[in-house]
């Protein structure tokens, strides 16, 4: 029975809610949601009735006298299976995942820095997901989510990137006779709408999640949307200026954040140390310049090359200064920061050093709290899974998701 473009949407919004709370009764779904109680017992009941959702335990009454013990209700596992996939300049990754992000296979297909050229084309990218799609049949996954280094442009299908080899990258041919639904979303929006719906710690609504990679960017989640998302400007962090006399971006101005602080700026300092210094580490780690990786410059800075640990402690101090700006200007419970370079765990005691040092305070304003999330190479395509998951598994509108690419 096809169901009111309402109803579903009153079906997906419980469910994405059961989903970012973890467990929750029903009666905080209807006082939440202001969904009224009678249609939010009906919606649950389907729920539960179709196996998305099930009963796990009681909660007593909020306070003395309020009323009977609550039903707790969560969402079911291993219900439905989802691609999830991240394009980069690093590697090609996929997973397949549970409707809960759960990951069950996963492949990655690395991007050697010499040969990008060569490597970052859509047929091979298509030749790659062709054959997680056959190696994953037995699961009869229902979608796929794609997070693009990027935005996709829905009209054009094109990404939209100041970086040419995405602007060359072919998504049609991608996907071309790939029968699935399929969703295409900016990498960091991806990984920071998956932070309400992956099974860990709940997450405060109103939060900036600020991944560094080969270039940078920060995404803010309120009410449990992306914020500003088909802005492509909004969330471009990397493009601050935090140096007016510093040097020139690519993008035509000086002192950019990207300049100091991320990967491929990081790894441009290091091949001129390489070049000009006999004495750094790096020679130990690599046969030349070119070949210099962020996951060198991490083992070089262990090893207490001078060089290197004057590079990250700048980009830490610059990276501080653009956090302790985002916190001024936007009211957020929370900044996840994201990439490999926090796995270092004594540059991110120099970013906390630097944070302290520049925090603007106010006597009763809490401080906005920086943490790290742990980084794992699979990230951005189990994020990408969950985007398959919030637009398939949660909208049972099946005609209307197969008939678009994004």
């Amino acid at each position: 029975m096809k169901v009111s473009k309402r109803r579903n949407e009153q079906r997906s919004q419980i469910l994405d809610l059961i989903y970012a709370q973890h467990q929750i009764s029903r009666v905080d779904i209807a006082h939440l949601t202001g969904i009224t109680a009678a249609i939010t017992s009906d919606i649950v009941g389907e729920l539960i009735a179709t196996g998305k959702v099930i009963e796990v335990g009681e909660t007593g009454p909020s306070t003395a006298g309020s009323g009977r013990r609550r039903i707790l209700l969560a969402a079911k596992p291993q219900q439905a299976y989802y691609i999830g996939s991240e394009l980069s300049e690093k590697n090609f990754t996929f997973c397949l995942t549970d409707n809960l992000g759960s990951v069950v296979e996963q492949a990655t297909y690395p991007v050697t820095e010499t040969l990008q050229a060569k490597q970052i084309s859509a047929e091979k990218y298509h030749e790659q997901l062709a054959a997680f799609i056959e190696k994953t049949q037995a699961y009869q996954p229902q979608a796929i989510g794609i997070s693009v280094p990027g935005h996709f442009n829905r009209t054009s299908h094109v990404i939209a990137s100041n970086n040419q080899t995405w602007q060359q990258f072919n998504i049609d041919t991608a996907l071309a006779e790939v029968s699935l639904p399929t969703f295409l979303e900016n990498n960091v929006h991806c990984m920071a709408a998956a932070e309400r719906l992956l099974p860990h710690e709940t997450v405060a609504d109103g939060y900036i999640f600020f991944h560094v990679s080969r270039g940078m960017f920060a995404s803010y989640v309120y009410q449990g949307k992306v914020y500003g998302a088909d802005n492509f400007l909004v969330g471009e962090v990397g493009h601050m200026i935090v140096n007016p006399d510093g040097e020139f971006c690519e993008c035509g101005r000086r002192g950019c954040l990207q300049t100091y602080a991320s990967e491929a700026w990081i790894i441009k300092k290091a091949q001129i140390l390489y070049q000009n210094t006999a004495s750094t580490y790096l020679h130990q780690l690599v046969a030349d310049a070119e070949h210099i990786t962020i996951k060198a410059i991490m083992q070089a800075f262990t090893m207490g090359d001078d060089g290197i640990i004057t590079i990250l402690t700048n980009a830490m101090k610059y990276l501080a200064i653009a956090l302790n700006n985002l916190s001024v200007m936007i009211a957020s419970k929370r900044i996840i920061l994201h990439g490999q370079l926090f796995e270092l765990v004594p540059l991110v005691k120099i970013l906390n050093r630097f944070l302290a040092q520049n925090q603007f305070l106010i006597n009763g304003v809490e401080v906005q709290p920086v943490s790290v999330k742990p980084y794992q190479l699979q990230d951005g395509a189990v994020a990408a899974a969950m985007l398959a998951v919030k637009n398939d598994y949660f909208n049972d509108d099946q005609e209307a998701i197969k008939s678009t690419k994004a």
